[in-house]
């Protein structure tokens, strides 16, 4: 064979590509590769969901108890002294309820009447259908609305001058504000059990299972009771 045709032969080897066994040992190796990557990223995308949501319950948490303690420190204002502004809602003997209701005057002279109760936000309208979403309702007609979801449980232990326990509303100076926050939805991955938490008056709440949670406590005093 000349020279030529011994270049000429290689030339055409060179162009027959890959054989059938290195084809498919090529789409082994890149499956492999792939597999790996997409469990990769769908680990990494569930921890950023799971993230995602435990800042919202907190931010829900903090927005629930930072407008709880403007509105409580603001109970009984009243400069005229012409709204009985006080508590309103009825206490019984140990001082707890799961709602707070209060009159005072809203700083332009006129009656304001705030609630406090936890309701379905999203009731009739196609949502979750349960009862955890804070509410605040000023009785002025536009009715209840929503400041925080996910609120599951909430307790207002009224107290007076020497932080005991009151069921009297002219003896109360302070309210100790208990609540227990979820996420949106259950745990994809290393979902926990229920979290038991016990609250200052002593009653016992636990967490839905597989529902990561927050429990938040705090005495908030009411700077115009008492004057």
């Amino acid at each position: 064979m000349t020279t030529t045709q011994q270049i000429g032969a290689d030339r055409l080897r060179n162009r027959q590509g890959f054989t059938l066994v290195e084809l498919m040992i090529a789409l082994a190796v890149g499956g492999i590769v792939m597999a790996a990557v997409m469990t990769s990223f769908l680990a990494q995308h569930e921890t950023y969901l799971a993230q995602d949501e435990v800042v919202e319950m907190q931010q829900n948490a903090r927005i629930a108890m930072d407008m709880l303690s403007r509105d409580i420190r603001s109970i009984g204002f009243d400069p005229d002294k012409q709204w009985g502004a006080g508590i309103t809602v009825a206490i019984p003997a140990d001082g707890v309820t799961t709602s707070l209701a209060f009159r005072r005057d809203n700083g332009a002279g006129a009656q304001e009447i705030v609630e406090y109760r936890i309701y379905d936000a999203f009731a009739g309208s196609g949502g979750d259908g349960r009862q955890d979403d804070l509410g605040r309702d000023l009785h002025d007609g536009g009715g209840i609305q929503p400041i925080a979801e996910n609120v599951s449980r909430i307790e207002f232990r009224h107290l007076d001058g020497n932080g005991n326990p009151t069921g009297d509303p002219d003896r109360v100076r302070a309210i100790q504000v208990s609540i227990l926050v979820q996420t949106a939805n259950r745990a994809a991955k290393s979902p926990p059990p229920p979290q038991t938490y016990t609250t200052p008056s002593g009653a016992q709440w636990q967490s839905d299972n597989g529902f990561r949670s927050m429990f938040l406590t705090s005495a908030i005093r009411c700077r115009n009771l008492g004057l």
